[in-house]
Parts: C-alpha cells; sequence; structure tokens
C-alpha cells in the first residue's frame, strides 16, 4: 500500500533591500502586485535592521522555511545596497549556506529581481557602462552554486527612476514596474506548476516500484529505472551498477516469498540542482520462504533524475534501518 501526503504549495520568501523605499515608485509598484501571490512573505530588510544588526536566527529559519528566494533591490552602482550584501555576509555562513554541513538552502529556487535606472543600451560593449546586466550579478550566481540554490536568469526591466521633467515620467516607471512584477509572478507560477508535475510523476513512480517489489517481479521493470552506476547501500551492505542490483534482488528472491506488503509515505521531495531527492518510510510485511513472519521498518533515500521524455532513473538508494 501507498500513502500520499497532502501536496502544500510552494512557499515564497521576498527578501526586499531597498534604503529609501517609501519614495521607491518602482519597487513599491512590484511588491504592492507581489502581495496578491498566496504564500509569499515579504521581508524588508531594511525596515528591519537598519542598524544592520541583523537577526540572523529569524532570517535562517525565514530561509529554511521557504522554497523559493527571491532578492528584490535597486540595481545600485552595478551591484545590490549596501543592506543586502550585510545580510549575505551574516545570514549566508559557515555550515548555514556552505561548508561541511551548510545544507540548509539546497535544492531552493533563487531569483534575482533588480531594478535597473538606466536604459537597456547603456547595458552593451559600446554603451557607458560596458557590461550586461547578467555579467554584473554574477557574484549573486556564484552564491546560489555555493549554497547549492537553482539560480535563475535575473529578472529586471530598465529606465525605472523617475526624475521630473529630466527623465521618464511617473507613468513609465509604474507600467515597466507592473511589468516585472507580471514577469515575477509568471516566474512563481512556472516552479509551482513544474514542481506539481515532477511531484505526481515521483508519487506515480514510487506507487509502481513498490508495487512490483509487492510481487517480486522480475528485475527488467526495475534495471529500467536504473542509472548505470547507480549506488545501493542496505543495512546488509553496498552494491553499484546493475549487477550489484541483480545480485541482491537474486537474494532477496532467495530469502521472502511474494506477495508481501510494503507500506510506503513519502517523507519529503525536493530539488537538488538536476537531482531529485526523496526521503521515504517504508514498512514492510513480508514472510520468509522458510514460514517466518518478517516485519521491519525503514527510512530510504533516493536520488534521481527525470528526463525530457519523463523516464526516471535512480541514481542512489540508501536504506537504514528505524528502531
Amino acid at each position: 500500500m501507498y500513502k500520499q501526503n497532502k501536496e502544500v504549495m510552494k512557499k515564497v520568501t521576498v527578501v526586499l533591500a531597498h534604503d529609501n523605499f517609501e519614495n521607491s515608485i518602482a519597487n513599491q509598484t512590484i511588491i504592492k502586485e507581489l502581495k496578491e501571490v498566496d504564500q509569499l512573505e515579504i521581508r524588508n530588510i531594511y525596515e528591519l535592521y537598519s542598524d544592520y544588526k541583523i537577526d540572523v536566527e529569524a532570517e535562517q529559519k525565514a530561509l529554511i522555511d521557504t522554497d523559493i528566494i527571491i532578492f528584490q533591490f535597486p540595481f545600485y552602482w552595478y551591484s545590490a545596497p549596501a543592506i543586502l550584501k550585510a545580510y549575505i555576509d551574516q545570514v549566508f555562513a559557515f555550515n548555514f549556506a556552505y561548508g561541511p554541513e551548510g545544507n540548509k538552502l539546497e535544492g531552493k529556487e533563487f531569483l534575482i529581481s533588480t531594478t535597473i535606472g538606466g536604459p537597456a543600451e547603456a547595458y552593451t560593449p559600446t554603451g557607458y557602462n560596458h557590461f550586461r546586466i547578467e555579467q554584473l550579478l554574477l557574484p549573486f550566481e556564484q552564491t546560489a552554486y555555493l549554497a547549492k540554490m537553482n539560480y535563475h536568469q535575473p529578472i529586471y526591466e530598465h529606465r525605472m527612476v523617475y526624475v521630473p521633467g529630466v527623465y521618464n515620467t511617473k507613468e513609465s516607471v509604474e507600467n515597466n514596474a507592473i511589468r516585472q512584477a507580471e514577469r515575477l509572478k509568471e516566474q512563481i507560477n512556472n516552479f509551482r506548476q513544474e514542481e506539481i508535475e515532477m511531484n505526481t510523476l515521483i508519487h506515480e513512480f514510487v506507487a509502481e516500484w513498490f508495487g512490483n517489489f509487492d510481487k517480486l517481479a522480475e528485475n527488467g521493470f526495475f534495471i529500467n529505472h536504473l542509472d548505470g552506476k547507480v549506488i545501493f547501500k542496505f543495512p546488509e551492505g553496498e552494491y553499484e551498477g546493475h549487477a550489484g542490483f541483480a545480485n541482491w534482488y537474486d537474494s532477496i528472491k532467495e530469502t521472502i516469498k511474494a506477495d508481501n506488503k510494503h507500506m510506503v509515505e513519502i517523507k519529503s521531495i525536493k530539488r537538488d540542482g538536476g537531482f531529485y531527492r526523496v526521503a521515504l518510510e517504508v514498512e514492510i510485511d513480508a514472510e520468509t520462504n522458510s514460514g517466518e513472519a518478517l516485519k521491519m521498518k525503514v527510512k530510504e533515500d533516493w536520488k534521481l533524475t527525470i528526463g525530457q521524455d519523463k523516464h526516471i532513473h535512480l541514481h542512489e538508494y540508501f536504506v537504514e534501518k528505524i528502531g
């Protein structure tokens, strides 16, 4: 049997970094539009920490509890306002965002949303700023890679500053900001929709996998879903590749009868770069070939990929007894 947890909408946390937010047409408009999005929290870090004394524990908890992280800020001198740099320096700490235990942000979606004052033509090799926005934002991209987050192309609009009688109009800045907010909302929706589709595939695969295990089906089904270098770690030993799985599976069929039962619950599904990590709890109710009852509870950790054809391949399969 198979138990499916209720799906929860992916939560979004917007880290807003603006030292003059109350006078910002562009960023105020974007934030106003984003407030329409369900399960979205806005953390105005300059309002919270104008003295730059950031509550690291509170901010780390907010990031742990979210699925999608958006940095929203005006583009100051080819980078972000100082408050965001202070935030990163303090919150993205050793053994939190990086280091041997620094996996707390792993698999989260990361997106930069910034408002650009200058025109698009200024950010070209022949323009007065010479470099593309994407090039100037490379430190944020590397930050995401080090923290093992999923980096996405930044979302921004140009001409997001209004200087009365000199540069742009208030209406044009508002329209540009609305357009940027719409792009952000579309990306959030894409994240959520993709996650629903991938989670559905994984749930269906888990049910099919253990359904075949219950009846001790021929190993062709399993081999078809195993990467050639798959690693299996069981309480009884470690196996590698298709041949290793076949040897382990033959030993299982020699030990227990078919028509056993696996009670399966998926505890979590998380993105890890191009992989998905799936955590499960499984209760096994079987009978050995010698007629003895076999009951066991284990936790399993899978690492898998989903191809463009929606075919699933397992790369790691770790099993550990509970109790």
